[in-house]
């Protein structure tokens, strides 16, 4: 199985980092994982001009990735439970999943994805969106394969 994780954020070095690297060591024990950030000048001169732009360019950055079993993280999208989210990752061979900039996502990207997920009702900052969503697929392949960490 394939995963990875496209994101429209500047850099991967943050706070939350040494979680992230931590979830990945372990996530790839169990597939090949990649965590691709995605930020250009075009990303950066549409966020300066208004959230219609910034949109636009994250459908730009974004779209040559869209391959397999596609899912968006949404405000408006489907909340799952975690056992709920381990049987969505069953029998994929290949899971894109896709994190938008600071004004999410264009509703013709959305319509593109197999589903969105909404990872709380809550506004959360990207950087941690992606931390709670590397510790959710973590756990969805601990359930998969009867693994104690989920319990």
């Amino acid at each position: 199985m394939q995963i990875n994780i496209f994101s429209i954020q500047k850099n991967n070095n943050n706070e939350f980092s040494k979680i992230d690297e931590y979830y990945t060591k372990l996530i790839k024990k169990f597939c090949d994982f990649n965590d691709i950030c995605i930020f250009n000048n075009k990303i950066n001169q549409a966020q300066n001009i208004n959230a219609t732009e910034a949109k636009k360019s994250y459908t730009n950055a974004l779209t040559p990735y869209i391959k397999g079993f596609c899912i968006a993280l949404d405000e408006r999208g489907k909340e799952f439970t975690s056992v709920e989210f381990a049987k969505l990752l069953q029998d994929k061979n290949g899971i894109s999943f896709f994190i938008g900039g600071a004004y999410g996502f264009e509703q013709e990207f959305i319509a593109q994805m197999h589903t969105s997920i909404a990872l709380s009702k809550m506004t959360l900052i990207h950087k941690f969106a992606k931390t709670m969503l590397l510790e959710q697929i973590y756990r969805a392949f601990c359930i998969n394969t009867n693994h104690p960490y989920h319990k």
